[in-house]
């Protein structure tokens, strides 16, 4: 349930007791990184603070959030959910983070529109347009692609496997906002170490509590290019996390494969002796 709603519709979650502020941490570039260290976890537990961080795209990082990332939590490690054409228009700063090591693993093919945001402004437009006054229909239907199409769960398989042999140090994974792929990979993470759904679901929908300005900005653009008319709830699909895409995600994983945790194992690979790895790397 939501304590309150910004303008425009986004849900905000309810606090998570001994996690403040979502994990929130300040960064001039990057307004959507959290640690998830503090999230309550299995057997009364709590996952372990600069282990597991999340993220938007690194490529808005200054200088001073590198060096933050690196000296203050600990990354030794980033994941990138983009495609290549991302990653190709808006590369990480990776000439300015020596000795981390970067994986890219796309979750989506080329072109996924309305989750990729791989254009300038004036190609969001047109994206916009081609919704059809259907923008959070789109969205919601790649939620499961991500999760169930064959790439998706390359990515995800790939991505549990490097958190699972890290031994030191934190890891970083993003997309391009830090809400919808790599919202999805928090959400498998945080299941596999044990925190309670109520919380996984805050951590989701707090991304709304970091991304209003981007979506104001957004917003500003599409009125200079004189096409704002009935484009906020475009935005508001394309920037905010949304309680439907999250029980979408569930809703199709639990039809294909009865449960989270049946997932994990039998789609993803990560059975119980990972899972019982995982915890014991992560919590504390």
């Amino acid at each position: 349930m939501a304590e309150s709603d910004l303008a425009g519709g986004a849900e905000t979650p309810r606090a998570v007791p001994g996690f403040p502020d979502f994990g929130h941490v300040s960064l001039q570039g990057l307004p959507n990184t959290r640690d998830l260290g503090g999230m309550p976890a299995a057997d009364g537990k709590r996952i372990a603070r600069r282990r597991l961080v999340r993220s938007g795209a690194l490529h808005h990082a200054t200088d001073t959030d590198l060096r933050q990332l690196e000296s203050m939590h600990d990354v030794e490690r980033v994941v990138d959910f983009r495609t290549d054409m991302e990653r190709q228009k808006e590369p990480d700063p990776k000439g300015k983070m020596a000795g981390v090591v970067f994986h890219d693993f796309p979750v989506l093919e080329e072109g996924a529109v309305g989750i990729t945001h791989e254009g300038d402004v004036a190609q969001d437009v047109r994206a916009l347009r081609r919704f059809n006054g259907k923008p959070f229909e789109m969205i919601r239907q790649l939620y499961p692609e991500c999760l169930l199409g064959e790439r998706g769960m390359g990515a995800y398989r790939d991505f549990l496997q490097v958190l699972l042999g890290a031994t030191s140090g934190a890891t970083l994974w993003h997309c391009t906002e830090g809400k919808d792929r790599a919202g999805l990979g928090s959400i498998l993470v945080e299941y596999a170490l044990g925190v309670p759904e109520e919380a996984i679901r805050a951590d989701y929908l707090a991304t709304n509590l970091f991304v209003r300005t981007w979506a104001e900005k957004m917003l500003d653009a599409l009125a200079r290019h004189h096409v704002l008319e009935g484009a906020d709830a475009d935005v508001d699909a394309l920037f905010y996390a949304q309680r439907e895409y999250y029980d979408t995600a569930f809703d199709a994983v639990r039809k294909e494969f009865g449960s989270m945790g049946n997932y994990l194992r039998d789609g993803l690979g990560f059975g119980p002796d990972a899972v019982a790895e995982l915890r014991a790397r992560y919590l504390e």
